[in-house]
């Protein structure tokens, strides 16, 4: 800067004395020259200024001064350079210049380019691949970026954090820094749910917008029959979510039986409002099955698809748990008699005790007779056979003895005893699904069941009465069990009095209570969450871990050109029945099944998560926002296209050069100079 004094010098050298001349009325020429001589020196005031700043800003200039990058990191410090690559399956939405995956695998490319060859680079994707925690050269970063593809899995935004913070505990003396490339889904990137991040990282969000279009997703599908039966009629309910602000009518549907169309339908959206369809069909053989339905919906399409797993059965098996103090009492064969009167369709089985958990699942209903002293085990048993899904059916003994043990495996609070009095039946729910079309016609004159005592207990929160007696009491009740659960179904009085046996309500009763004893288990499975399905087996089946016998999953109606995919599971024995796990083997969504020897024994769907079909994503100024509101240090969003992430990192990381800028301001000030050597004494024309 000393040569400034140049400038300053040459101005000096330059300055002239006037002489003076004798000139006739100088009055008046005085007033001009005091006037020249300001107008003069001001001008050549502004000359010297205007050379000094031309070289100040070119010295400056030379400098090669640099703008502070953010923290304060030096240039010549080594990075160590953390990259997501948001691979979840929202990103096949569109954006302005093609797939989101595209956009971000080049803002990705752009991001590592920038950086020094001599930086550490951590690139991973939404998979969360084990070859993605270490360290990368540039190279071999840029090349994992150019393979990377979508995939099924979308892991929630803490569980990037902490995927981010590994490779840097091992990246001693390098500055930590995070980049998240994603579209800033909100249902993954939930802020409320998580800690916030380290702040010793610098962490930065690149988002990738989608064009605002809607998005149509099939939600679920279910069976409103009990069960599926062979050669039977069903009804396939499915329920498709949308986002679409107007109505549109008549989108296609279509259901596929073991890769079989099956049936075609259409349905409508209404803004706002779920849509709910039924695809009608006929069950085929008895076994396992695998059904697909499918809509068309552009650009997003991985949530179109919805598989389902289900078994058609040849008839309904039930076992009847009788006291083996009372081995001929009337009231037991009766109950058997009324099972067995609906055969083949109903198996029934009776025995004093009941067998093992894997066999005692494979039953859809347990009737538990008269039971007056049952063991903790065995009541044990009868709550985790209704947690997996099966009813029961409880007849209280005629003391109401047992019901002082059964009643709390259930949940339920134990009866007080009888209430000892005779009365009859007042009212049945005809229009409840357990007796719903038992007659063609609800008959006007009913002769109700009588009884002589009834039950004294206060009522379970789940608890719907089917039959009540005339003192307000139930005569009959169903419970209903929590989602995956099965019911159960409480008989307020005995069979041993009262006319209930002979009465015409007492067989379709037990049969339908046999009927809708378990629900048609739909087998799906969340893709990345589940890795392991229960198959309740038969004593015929209990040896499966044999050395002879082989297990395998493999996926169902692949396309042409499509790789198969057959894994062998991890098959353990577990309480509720042999346990077949995958593990993270299965990456595609699809349907599967699980085969013993080569023998398809249970077939299952393996769907997506259904909060990634929410496309809604975070703007920048509500990320910011809500940063805010938590209290969070501020992660920057840099939402410039591609190509200029370069100049951000310049300018953020390694810091911005301010060079051109002073040749700029040379520039300027050397114009202002050549402007007022010329053009001064025009101003003042």
């Amino acid at each position: 800067m000393l040569a400034l004094a140049i400038p300053i010098a040459l101005h000096l050298l330059q300055l002239r004395r006037y002489r003076r001349v004798a000139f006739s009325n100088v009055s008046f020429l005085k007033d001009v020259q005091k006037e020249t001589q300001s107008r003069h020196r001001l001008r050549n005031l502004l000359i010297l200024l205007a050379r000094l700043l031309a070289f100040a800003a070119l010295i400056l200039a030379f400098a090669d001064p640099m703008r502070a990058p953010e923290g304060g990191a030096n240039k010549a410090s080594r990075q160590a350079v953390s990259v997501y690559l948001d691979t979840s399956p929202s990103m096949m939405a569109a954006g302005e210049t093609g797939p989101l995956i595209q956009e971000a695998k080049q803002k990705a490319t752009a991001l590592v380019e920038a950086f020094a060859e001599t930086d550490k680079f951590h690139v991973f994707t939404s998979e969360f691949e084990g070859q993605d925690q270490r360290f990368l050269t540039q190279t071999e970063a840029l090349e994992r970026i150019a393979a990377a593809q979508l995939y099924h899995h979308a892991p929630s935004l803490e569980a990037v954090v902490q995927r981010s913070m590994d490779p840097f505990r091992r990246a001693e003396g390098a500055s930590p820094r995070a980049f998240w490339i994603t579209d800033l889904q909100k249902s993954t990137h939930d802020l409320r749910t998580m800690n916030a991040p380290d702040t010793s990282v610098a962490w930065h969000v690149l988002p990738v917008t989608a064009n605002d279009v809607p998005n149509v997703w099939i939600d679920s599908i279910w069976f409103d029959a009990p069960l599926a039966l062979a050669d039977q009629p069903a009804a396939l309910q499915i329920r498709i979510q949308h986002d679409a602000r107007e109505g549109v009518d008549g989108l296609p549907l279509t259901l596929k039986v073991d890769g079989v169309t099956e049936a075609l339908g259409s349905f409508n959206l209404v803004p706002g409002l779920p849509t709910d369809t039924v695809l009608r069909f006929t069950h085929g053989q008895a076994g396992p099955h695998v059904l697909t339905v499918e809509l068309e919906d552009a650009p997003v399409r991985f949530d179109d698809i919805h598989h389902l797993g289900y078994d058609v059965q040849t008839g309904i098996d039930v076992f009847h748990w009788t006291d083996a103090g009372m081995p001929f009492r009337k009231a037991t064969q009766l109950v058997e008699q009324a099972f067995e009167s609906a055969r083949p369709m109903v198996e029934v089985t009776r025995g004093t005790s009941l067998p093992s958990p894997q066999v005692l699942a494979a039953y859809d209903l347990v009737v538990t007779d008269g039971i007056s002293s049952p063991s903790p085990g065995a009541c044990a048993l009868i709550q985790q056979f209704v947690e997996g899904g099966g009813s029961v059916f409880v007849i209280p003994d005629s003391a109401a003895q047992g019901l002082d043990a059964l009643y709390p495996a259930l949940s339920l609070s134990a009866p007080k005893g009888w209430i000892q009095e005779e009365g009859q039946v007042s009212e049945v729910r005809w229009t409840h699904p357990l007796y719903r079309g038992v007659f063609r016609a609800v008959p006007s004159r009913v002769d109700w069941p009588e009884y002589d005592r009834i039950l004294d207990r206060a009522p379970h929160a789940n608890e719907e009465v089917l039959i009540e007696a005339n003192n307000g009491t139930a005569y009959l009740s169903q419970v209903r069990g929590t989602s995956g659960a099965g019911h159960v179904y409480l008989l307020g009085t005995n069979l041993e009095t009262g006319n209930l046996t002979r009465h015409s309500l007492f067989v379709p009763t037990l049969l339908r209570a046999a009927e809708s004893a378990r629900q048609t288990e739909g087998r799906r499975y969340l893709l990345g969450r589940d890795q392991a399905m229960t198959l309740a087996l038969q004593d015929a089946s209990a040896a499966s871990r044999e050395t002879d016998v082989a297990w395998s999953v493999v996926q169902l109606h692949t396309t042409a050109g499509q790789p198969e995919v057959k894994v062998v599971p991890e098959v353990r024995t577990t309480p509720d029945g042999l346990r077949l796990g995958w593990g993270t083997a299965l990456t595609q969504p699809g349907a599967y099944a699980a085969q013993k020897n080569g023998t398809t024994v249970a077939a299952f769907g393996l769907n997506p998560s259904a909060s990634e079909s929410q496309l809604t994503c975070w703007l920048p100024e509500e990320w910011t926002q809500e940063l805010v509101s938590l209290g969070w240090e501020d992660i920057p969003v840099w939402t410039q296209p591609a190509d200029q992430v370069a100049r951000m990192v310049e300018q953020h990381i390694a810091g911005e050069r301010l060079a051109w800028y002073f040749f700029l301001a040379a520039i300027v000030a050397l114009a202002l100079e050549t402007l007022l050597l010329k053009r001064w004494n025009n101003l003042f024309s």
